[in-house]
């Protein structure tokens, strides 16, 4: 295993992705969410594989729980789990800064429980509109967080080079999620992955396989996602032409970014969880097929590159 060593910790660059560990979730998941027994095999797999870097959340369903009862079970040989767990603050309207501090101290209360931890290593921000809407409320809550020892890092979640910007205007924030992946490059191309990495933060990437859907027949799409189809042949046409599978086309893209710091993938079964180590340890692409990705898969729509805005998937 691959590991980032990085603002003191030493980061497997492969971060387990637990949300389908909570909930049916993936657009390409035919299994459903795994029972508790399949999930501890996972996880057992995956300490034994050298991951040491997990990804949940409050809104994972039972997620924190699985986890939580895995780190304090005798299955598991790992002392210092990397957990990095999410929350979102209820309401739409305006909020005063002792509302916004009890929520947040009320989720990482509860996240604590869950987890069995006294202390979470990467608390993030669900929703990084929340930092937009309540700023220095929220960032002043993370600081007395970790002034009294409960997190040891602030973190955000984001979509867009704008969430990002702002998440860069408080230095509290040590570690940030973004979406990359072969068709959703724009936090790259926009230079603000270049930024983050200049200034020590820790950079999660998610979406490497677009929640799935890079690894749907491009036939068998629905609803707006239809739009996906043409982009889609042209990404199998290029991964035939470096002979490999479009998987490892899209793992290899991601993972040899030099600013990135971990990946965080989602599995369903400990099978696919072997699948993805293996191809962690796969071969690079070629610069050519680096530069077709750029030539090639610019101007993607939105609807297509943003899970959020996928329609349902009817006929």
């Amino acid at each position: 295993m691959r590991y980032s060593n990085i603002s003191g910790f030493n980061i497997s660059k492969f971060t387990l992705g637990t949300v389908q560990m909570g909930m049916n979730y993936g657009i390409a998941n035919s299994t459903g969410k795994p029972g508790r027994e399949k999930s501890m095999e996972i996880l057992r797999a995956a300490v034994a594989g050298g991951i040491n870097s997990f990804d949940t959340a409050m809104q994972y369903g039972d997620s924190e729980e699985v986890l939580g009862e895995f780190f304090a079970s005798d299955l598991c040989k790992l002392s210092s789990p990397i957990i990095t767990t999410k929350f979102k603050l209820s309401g739409d309207g305006p909020a005063s800064a002792p509302e916004i501090e009890r929520q947040i101290y009320g989720y990482v209360e509860k996240s604590l429980e869950r987890l069995n931890i006294s202390c979470v290593p990467i608390y993030m921000i669900h929703n990084a509109h929340d930092i937009i809407r309540h700023g220095a409320s929220v960032s002043n809550a993370f600081k007395r967080l970790l002034d009294e020892g409960m997190i040891k890092k602030a973190a955000v979640s984001v979509y867009t080079c704008e969430e990002a910007a702002e998440m860069l205007k408080y230095d509290v924030y040590e570690a940030i999620q973004i979406p990359i992946n072969i068709f959703d490059r724009s936090l790259m191309d926009s230079g603000v992955v270049a930024e983050l990495h200049k200034r020590g933060k820790i950079i999660f990437a998610r979406s490497i396989f677009l929640q799935g859907l890079f690894l749907i027949k491009p036939d068998m799409l629905k609803g707006n996602l239809k739009d996906a189809a043409e982009p889609l042949q042209r990404l199998s046409a290029l991964a035939d032409s470096e002979g490999m599978s479009i998987a490892q086309l899209a793992l290899s893209y991601v993972r040899d970014i030099d600013e990135i710091t971990s990946l965080v993938i989602g599995v369903d079964t400990a099978a696919q969880l072997s699948e993805n180590m293996s191809m962690m340890e796969g071969s690079a692409i070629s610069e050519k097929a680096r530069s077709e990705v750029q030539k090639a898969f610019c101007g993607i729509p939105r609807h297509v590159c943003n899970p959020s805005m996928w329609s349902k998937q009817e006929a």
